[in-house]
C-alpha cells in the first residue's frame, strides 16, 4: 500500500514542500489513506492536515466519528479542521436531496 500511494504521489508531481490534505471521515479508508501519508512524510518531505466535516446526519454516531477523529489526530500530531454542517436543513430549505 505505501509503495503503491508512494508512486501515485510522484505520479502526480507531488514534490517537497507540498502539504496534502485528507477530507478525513472517520471510516477505514480515510483513516488509511492518512496513516499512509504519516508514513511517507519524511521520505517524500510533505506535510499532511486533515479535514472533517460533520454533516451531523446520522446524530450520536456523526458525533462519535468527529470524536474519533479530533483524538486520533490529537495523538497523531496531525494538524486538524472541523467544521459541522446540518445538511438535512440546507436540503430541506432549498428544496435538495442531501447528496446534492
Amino acid at each position: 500500500m505505501i509503495t503503491k500511494v508512494s508512486r501515485a504521489l510522484k505520479q502526480n508531481n507531488v514534490k517537497r514542500g507540498d502539504c496534502i490534505l485528507v477530507a478525513l471521515s472517520g471510516g477505514m479508508d480515510s483513516s488509511v489513506l492518512l496513516d499512509v501519508l504519516c508514513e511517507l512524510r519524511d521520505e517524500l518531505g510533505i506535510s499532511v492536515v486533515a479535514a472533517h466535516l460533520n454533516h451531523m446526519l446520522r446524530g450520536e454516531e456523526s458525533d462519535r466519528d468527529e470524536n474519533f477523529v479530533r483524538e486520533y489526530c490529537e495523538q497523531n500530531g496531525i494538524p486538524l479542521t472541523v467544521e459541522r454542517a446540518d445538511v438535512a436543513a440546507y436540503a430541506e430549505k432549498n428544496g435538495m436531496g442531501i447528496e446534492q
